[in-house]
């Protein structure tokens, strides 16, 4: 394994409540913008001010709100649950987010609305993700608009920090109160002495009953230190020791990206990441996965005397290979229907498996227990979530002597880099309170400013 260099540990700062100046700042309609521009999906924060600014003639307000109405995963989706009012700062955030593979529709919306003439024109957008640099050129010579890069995993801490320090009432830490590994074992187990596709059924019963969130009260100096795992179109797995504090330890290539792909493969039918979330919750992936109790025909008794659960998927997508004619095979010789849902809940397991797998290695190599989920994978997939927690979960049960390894999940999870990059105008608009970042040195990416970007926060007074 690459070694990795240690954490400086980083100054801590009181943080002092946002009061915005007047509603004035920014100077041009950019300034209410946060674009994070992913390999995948592109998401969009707006802040709309109470007061309307001198320079502001309402157009961007206009256009975004008209996205609530349009419904078209290729146009956009303004995600009304998710908009709050922000007396600190004056104002209502707005949520919105498209397919990247549409940006030139996005860039066509801007120039038919004018969004980007006249004096009152858009002529900057703080913009992260690796967007930011691919589409600078059509942003440039379409619209004359500069997109300004910003540090990628700054953002998404800093966005993540003022959410949960300053608007608990909005944006609570969370985790899923599944069912113990030790709950379900027992079910499965009573379960197999009838017969194996009957302790799929109960399985299935068990994993789809959604289980309660529990609500966890801390600020963010109480979360810290933590292990971010962002996933993405690719997965970043980040060490967050506090708000200056934070650096890439890890990642893997199998995320977001990958089950959209395989999931336009499989289901060409299925239009849209959200309904492909939805249709998973239908399904039954024990009709494509090969599990335990299909190679020995119930639990599998070890040495030692413990059970591994005949629930326990073996091979994901192993059953699949006996499938005829749009069917699959239990153990017992009965096929059942291989629908696009099945097809799909087997295909949110294995991804969110792979993820886990990763982040658990991580968080054992840094001893941290709190883990947090975030990215746009998890946006209306219930199955995703309760998927990650179950895995930690038993994962905990392996080290009964240990802190248990707790999946977190948080409200506005997949727009925490867009909020960032509000927030940066935020900042640089004057106020002294919104959060600096600062990533911390390590050999992924010392001597490689560019790819990096930081901005050094001043010293105290």
């Amino acid at each position: 394994a690459q070694a990795l260099s240690p954490l400086a540990p980083g100054p801590r700062r009181l943080q002092r409540p946002v009061v915005m100046p007047c509603a004035d700042w920014g100077e041009q309609p950019g300034s209410r913008l946060g674009l994070d521009i992913g390999g995948t999906l592109a998401k969009l924060v707006y802040f709309e001010s109470e007061l309307t600014p001198c320079w502001s003639d309402g157009r961007i307000a206009k256009v975004v709100k008209d996205l609530a109405a349009i419904r078209s995963p290729e146009q956009g989706l303004l995600d009304d649950e998710l908009s709050f009012v922000d007396k600190q700062l004056g104002g209502q955030l707005h949520f919105a987010c498209f397919p990247t593979e549409a940006m030139d529709k996005f860039v066509d919306l801007v120039e038919k609305r004018e969004l980007h003439l006249g004096a009152h024109g858009i002529n900057e957008i703080i913009t992260t993700g690796g967007g930011a640099h691919k589409y600078a050129p059509l942003f440039r010579e379409r619209l004359g608009v500069e997109l300004r890069p910003v540090d990628e995993l700054g953002t998404v801490v800093q966005g993540i920090s003022w959410m949960v320090d300053r608007r608990p009432a909005w944006d609570k830490v969370c985790f899923l109160d599944c069912p113990s590994p030790s709950d379900t074992e027992t079910s499965s187990t009573s379960a197999s002495s009838s017969s194996p596709s009957a302790a799929c059924r109960t399985a299935k019963a068990t994993a789809m009953a959604t289980p309660p969130r529990q609500i966890i009260e801390v600020g963010s100096k109480a979360l810290f230190p933590f292990l971010l795992v962002n996933i993405g179109t690719g997965v970043s797995v980040v060490r967050v020791d506090g708000l200056d504090s934070f650096e890439r330890v890890g990642g893997s290539a199998i995320g977001g990206g990958t089950f959209w792909g395989l999931c336009k493969l499989l289901c060409p039918d299925c239009e849209g990441f959200d309904e492909a979330g939805r249709l998973a919750e239908q399904g039954d992936a024990s009709a494509v996965n090969l599990l335990v109790e299909d190679i020995y025909g119930g639990d599998y008794e070890l040495p030692n005397g413990s059970k591994i659960p005949g629930s326990i998927t073996a091979s994901f997508f192993a059953k699949a290979a006996a499938a005829r004619g749009g069917s699959a095979g239990d153990a017992d010789g009965a096929r059942r229907p291989c629908s696009d849902a099945s097809i799909l809940q087997a295909l949110v397991k294995m991804v969110s498996a792979s993820i886990c797998q990763t982040a658990y290695l991580n968080a054992k190599l840094h001893g941290l227990q709190r883990i947090v989920f975030t990215g746009n994978f998890l946006r209306q997939n219930a199955v995703a979530r309760q998927a990650i927690s179950e895995n930690m979960q038993r994962v905990s049960k392996a080290h009964p002597n240990g802190e248990p390894y707790r999946a977190l999940f948080l409200e506005h999870e997949g727009f925490f880099g867009a909020l960032g990059s509000f927030l940066f105008n935020v900042q640089e608009n004057g106020v002294e309170a919104a959060p600096i970042f600062r990533r911390c040195p390590s050999r992924e990416v010392a001597g490689d400013a560019a790819r990096a970007p930081t901005r050094q926060a001043p010293e105290p007074p």
